[in-house]
Order: C-alpha cells, then structure tokens, then sequence
C-alpha cells in the first residue's frame, strides 16, 4: 500500500491525459473545484503523457487507455519503470475485465468507467491519495469474474494426471512433441497421447484453444517471469 499524500499544505499536482481535450476541460472544471486539487498538465497522447510525467512530476494521473500512439498500458508501463510513487487513475470507456485486469497488472492504482458519475472519479482520487486502491463497482466485478474463471480452469488442470499437466504445459509453452518428449523421457508419439486425452478433457479443440486456457489458468505465470 502506498503511504498517504498530504494536501493540506499544497495542492496535489494532476496531470490529465486523454485525447479528447473537450472532456479534459470538463476534468479540468471539476477537478479544480476542489481546493487542494491542481491540475499542472494535459496531454493528449501516450508520448506526451511520459513526457510530462517526467519532465512535470505530478502526484497523481487521470489516464484514459486509449490513446492515439500508444496503450494506456503502455504508458502506465512506462512510467512505473522509474516512478512508482505517482498515483494513477485510470478513467476509461471500458468496464469489461479484459480492460481492467491488464490495467491493474500494468500498476494503475484505480480504475473507473467514464460511464460513471464525477462523485465516482472524485472517490477514487481520495482514495489512492490516501494510499489505498480504488475499483469502481463494475470494475471490482469484472475483477471478480476473472479470478472465479481463473480459479475454474486451475481446477480443470488439477483434474488432469500428473502427465497430462507436464505436456499441457511444456505445450503451451512451445515446445514440439520431440522436445517434450525428451524432457520428460518418453517418446513424441506418447506425448501426442497424453495431449489429445488431455485436450478432450479440457474440451480445447486446438493450440490457440490450449494456450488460452493456459493463460487463464496461470500456467504460464512463471514461464513469464523465467524469461524476463
């Protein structure tokens, strides 16, 4: 949890970054009605908004994901690589957990749809300003049903032998059938076994089917971070 920020003896900084500048005006309209807010930039573009980040130092940003040049991802990416203590707010068009998951995982601080009121943005800055998350409700349910999938495929997976774990896997993972064969001592056409048992249990039709499961269930996780 990150330690609160302490606007009572100078205004918090904002930077407003979305590329639409008729609703950064009206951000900016509401924003600055509250006394111990400050809106010190706008930018109406990935590249700008690590720019200004940098160059600026706000204490907190209000960040649309999509942008003209690069994701919102990106940026937020971008920035937590050398600043991990400026506040992010994502403020998006979407509420769906394909948006919201990738956001949080990418080191936002809160998430709210632009569907929904001020009172809610005006929430969620008080919030991660006083070192605490913020979900909006549709976003907290989108998160909700990402980790009940998440938890269904796992227990797909543990359902599988021990065998049919390894070659789901190493699969996903890219390796042929001659190479897992050699990692696991058995030979190519005994891995093609395990894998169509495998697959017909898990009811995954093809590769593209069985790596998507693999991501869903986290099987990937640690290959990920092996790699990085």
């Amino acid at each position: 949890m990150n330690s609160p920020i302490d606007s009572s003896t100078s205004p918090v900084r904002i930077l407003l970054v979305d590329d639409h500048e008729v609703l950064r005006d009206g951000l900016r309209a509401l924003l600055e009605h509250e006394s111990d807010l400050r809106i010190v930039g706008e930018a109406g573009t990935g590249a700008q908004a690590i720019a200004l980040t940098n160059s600026l130092r706000p204490d907190l940003i209000v960040l649309d994901l999509g942008l003209p040049d690069i994701s919102g991802l990106e940026v937020i990416r971008a920035i937590r690589q050398h600043n991990t203590s400026v506040r992010i707010v994502v403020l998006s068009m979407h509420g769906r957990r394909e948006y919201v998951v990738p956001a949080i995982e990418a080191g936002c601080d809160g998430y709210v749809p632009k569907s929904a009121t001020h009172t809610s943005l005006l929430q969620a800055i008080r919030s991660v300003l006083a070192g605490e998350g913020y979900l909006h409700p549709t976003a907290a349910k989108a998160l909700m049903g990402s980790i009940q999938d998440t938890q269904s495929e796992s227990a797909q997976f543990e359902a599988l032998s021990e065998r049919e774990q390894d070659v789901i896997r190493l699969t996903a993972q890219g390796f042929t059938s001659r190479e897992i064969g050699e990692k696991l001592d058995i030979s190519s056409k005994t891995v093609e076994t395990y894998r169509q048992r495998a697959t017909e249990k898990l009811q995954i039709e093809n590769r593209s089917g069985l790596v998507k499961f693999a991501v869903r269930a986290g099987l990937l996780d640690d290959f990920k971070s092996s790699e990085e």
